[in-house]
């Protein structure tokens, strides 16, 4: 019976002392310890597995979106104004040549306005017209990516200055207050003026490397400065050069015609003095004008031109000999 008793005294727990005291608060720190316990491991699992659920449905719905923004890039070739924000942001290609990613914002950039101008038109829903814009766009896109890569061999760089003072010239010529210039730039481009300036800053740099790497036109120009300084007239050296060059002759234009500067030249010049050579606005050759008469409000001139076609000759060589990736199907 003793025996028994005591037994039953081992299985029942060891009662803790009522009052915490320097001797008893080891095993009351204990207690508490062991009650958190049973809550510890749980609570640490769910958590763990909380955050592998959290990780898995964040990489699920980045993968959608990736899938669903490619698909509406390269498959719907969307140009709405939400992807267009988005490939400002991101620079995915639309085209690659000699190994230059032709970005998809440049394409957007010329072709949305492309579009606007068709619905301004009425246009919109000819196939025909908007897969030929398309085609021009992306291949805009292209020349815009292969100046940027010479340019960048042959280090040339174009600043925000040169492209303000190109749109005010452009301005200047047109006659036109800003307001108004902006308004017109709007209505007809469709584009806002950072737009323009992004558009300007591309023709200027395509400019740039063109006159930097056409030594055929830079040497032509040469031997026509030298041969007018031995005193042969423009129609002489234009029979010698054959189609090398672009005459025209006994051109008549108002005095305030819009055509690069070219017109302004002769204006300053004395009548039957030849000036050149000349880069007017338009950036595609070297010029020498020579004034004939000046009536009333119109300038009757006489140019030769010096056509730069490196640039293109080496773009279309690309192009017809597979140096171009497109990544939006195309109607060529």
């Amino acid at each position: 019976m003793k025996n028994l008793l005591n037994r039953k005294d081992k299985k029942q727990p060891k009662e803790l002392p009522k009052r915490i005291t320097n001797d008893t608060v080891a095993q009351h720190r204990e207690k508490v310890l062991a009650a958190g316990r049973k809550h510890k491991y749980p609570i640490q699992y769910t958590k763990r597995r909380l955050v592998w659920i959290t990780m898995l449905v964040s990489v699920v719905i980045l993968i959608v979106f990736i899938a669903l923004g490619w698909a509406q890039l390269y498959v719907w070739k969307d140009t709405s104004d939400i992807a267009y924000r988005i490939t400002k942001i991101l620079p995915l290609p639309v085209a690659n040549i000699d190994g230059e990613n032709a970005e998809y914002s440049d394409y957007l950039l010329y072709h949305r306005s492309s579009l606007a101008v068709l619905q301004s038109q009425g246009q919109a829903d000819q196939k025909d017209k908007v897969k030929f814009y398309q085609n021009q766009s992306i291949n805009k896109a292209l020349e815009v990516a292969y100046a940027k890569k010479l340019a960048r061999e042959n280090n040339i760089t174009v600043d925000d200055k040169k492209v303000q003072d190109l749109i005010k010239k452009q301005q200047e010529s047109s006659k036109l207050s800003q307001s108004a210039y902006e308004s017109v730039v709007k209505d007809n481009l469709h584009w806002s003026m950072d737009e323009l300036k992004t558009a300007m800053k591309y023709t200027l740099l395509k400019q740039e490397v063109s006159f930097k790497i056409d030594k055929t036109a830079n040497n032509l120009a040469s031997d026509i400065k030298k041969r007018l300084q031995e005193g042969k007239s423009l129609k002489d050296i234009a029979t010698e050069m054959g189609d090398k060059v672009q005459p025209v002759f006994d051109l008549s234009v108002s005095t305030d015609n819009s055509d690069g500067g070219l017109t302004k030249a002769a204006m300053s010049l004395t009548k039957g003095k030849i000036s050149g050579p000349i880069k007017t606005l338009s950036g595609d050759g070297y010029y020498f004008v020579m004034l004939n008469n000046i009536e009333g409000n119109t300038v009757n001139s006489s140019y030769v031109k010096v056509p730069l076609t490196e640039f293109n000759n080496q773009f279309n060589y690309l192009k017809n000999n597979n140096k171009v990736k497109y990544f939006i199907s195309i109607d060529k």
